[in-house]
C-alpha cells in the first residue's frame, strides 16, 4: 500500500511539473481506483457496484491496450447493479466471472508494467 501511495504521489508530482499525458492521467486515476478497490471481492458480483463509477472513468481514459478489458468490467458491474439484491440474478452473474477475471488480470498486468501501480489481487 505504501508503494502505491508513493507511486501515485510521484506520478501526480510529475504531472504537475509538465503537461500531463493521457497515459499519466490514466495512471493517476488507476492509483486512486486501486486504493478504493481493496474491499471488492471479485467473486461476488454485488461488490462490483462499489467500483462502477471508477471503472467507467477508467474505461474512458484507458489506453487502447486495456480499453476493452475495462469495458468487460463495466458491463459486468452494470449487470450487478441491475441485479441489485436478487440472489438468482447474482448467482447467474457469478457464472460469468471467468471473462471478468481474465480482463482484470490484463488490467493488473498493464497497471504494473505501464503505470507501476499494483491493483488489488484477485482472491
Amino acid at each position: 500500500m505504501r508503494t502505491l501511495v508513493m507511486t501515485a504521489a510521484m506520478i501526480a508530482t510529475a504531472a504537475g511539473l509538465t503537461a500531463c499525458t493521457e497515459e499519466q492521467a490514466y495512471c493517476v486515476d488507476l492509483a486512486g481506483y486501486a486504493a478504493s478497490a481493496v474491499n471488492v471481492d471479485p467473486q461476488k458480483p454485488a461488490d462490483y457496484v462499489k467500483i462502477l463509477d471508477d471503472a467507467k472513468k477508467l474505461q474512458g481514459s484507458a489506453p487502447k491496450e486495456v480499453k476493452d478489458d475495462w469495458a468487460v468490467i463495466v458491463a459486468f458491474a452494470e449487470k450487478a447493479q441491475k441485479a441489485g439484491s436478487d440472489r438468482v440474478q447474482l448467482a447467474r452473474l457469478s457464472k460469468e466471472t471467468g471473462a471478468v477475471t481474465t480482463a482484470y488480470r490484463q488490467i493488473a498486468t498493464h497497471a504494473k508494467d505501464s503505470c507501476k501501480v499494483d491493483v488489488p489481487a484477485l482472491n
